[in-house]
């Protein structure tokens, strides 16, 4: 291994007589340590150091990042002795890294400036009207609603009715008879997985019974937990395996369009680059295929 000398930083620092710690006042001529070739400045490491630290606390800090760095550098000539027969594999890793971030960030570039990220309804209504078949639920979900109850609550049956009713404008004396009396109620109006229903409900409550119960009708169903009454409603259900509806899956539908695009703006800008190349006489294709 090459020889490693170190200076170290704190040191320097307690001669230059800077009372509040390690700042970027030294010469960039300055040096904290050198690892073989390489060589770790007095700027470098103090650069390193947050600013405010008490004076013993920046030393301790300067001392920390050289030894760090002339550990790094003792583990790399280390590396470079030993894997010497393996530099070139190592070298083109590198190259071929650096060649995929570089066209990686290029993407980025065009995308970011060039695709609409503006899905339109009717865009994303088209695609699932011919794609519905690919879009198959992975869970149970529902639309319904639930509502907290207190056992001594006196117009139970009341309010138990409405609750079942399907007029609108029973519904909403429903929802305006919760709200006079403080009643929680907590309705899921766009479609929401069996599970996270059950969420909302006691622990208690959750057994496989009520869960069954609950799908085979649509009608108010009723759970105890405490001294509370729970009148819960399944609205609507579509069990895991059949087609999701549209509003299900209305944002996987606008990532599925916005990668199209991007891979379209992709492919024309390669295909564009290619041809510049080509007609500049940049870049030659001297491999003839008939060959």
């Amino acid at each position: 291994m090459r020889r490693i000398e170190t200076y170290i930083a704190a040191a320097v620092c307690l001669l230059a007589g800077v009372a509040s710690g390690c700042h970027r006042d030294f010469r960039r001529s300055e040096i904290a340590a050198t690892a073989g070739d390489k060589v770790l400045t007095i700027e470098e490491v103090t650069a390193s150091v947050p600013a405010g630290l008490a004076p013993e606390d920046s030393l301790k800090a300067c001392s920390a990042y050289v030894e760090a760095w002339v550990r790094k550098q003792a583990k790399l000539q280390e590396a470079e002795r030993i894997l010497v027969a393996q530099q070139a594999d190592i070298d083109a890793m590198v190259e071929e890294y650096r060649n995929s971030l570089l066209t990686y960030r290029l993407d980025r570039y065009y995308i970011d400036r060039m695709v609409d990220t503006v899905m339109s309804d009717s865009l994303v209504s088209r695609y699932y009207d011919a794609h519905r078949q690919e879009f198959k639920l992975n869970r149970d979900i529902v639309q319904g609603m639930i509502l907290k109850v207190p056992a001594s609550f006196r117009q139970r049956t009341r309010i138990r009715e409405l609750m079942a009713s399907d007029g609108e404008e029973r519904q909403q004396d429903f929802r305006d008879m919760a709200a006079k009396n403080h009643l929680p109620l907590t309705t899921f109006d766009a479609w929401t997985s069996y599970d996270e229903f059950w969420k909302k409900l006691p622990a208690a409550t959750d057994t496989e019974e009520n869960r069954k119960r609950l799908l085979e009708t649509n009608k108010v169903v009723e759970l105890k937990d405490g001294t509370d009454l729970y009148y819960v409603r399944i609205l609507h259900y579509l069990p895991k395996g059949s087609t999701a509806p549209l509003e299900w899956t209305a944002d996987v539908i606008r990532n599925i369009l916005y990668n199209q695009r991007s891979g379209d703006l992709l492919r024309e800008k390669e295909d564009s680059l290619f041809r510049t190349a080509l007609e500049s006489e940049q870049a030659t294709i001297y491999w003839d295929k008939q060959k």
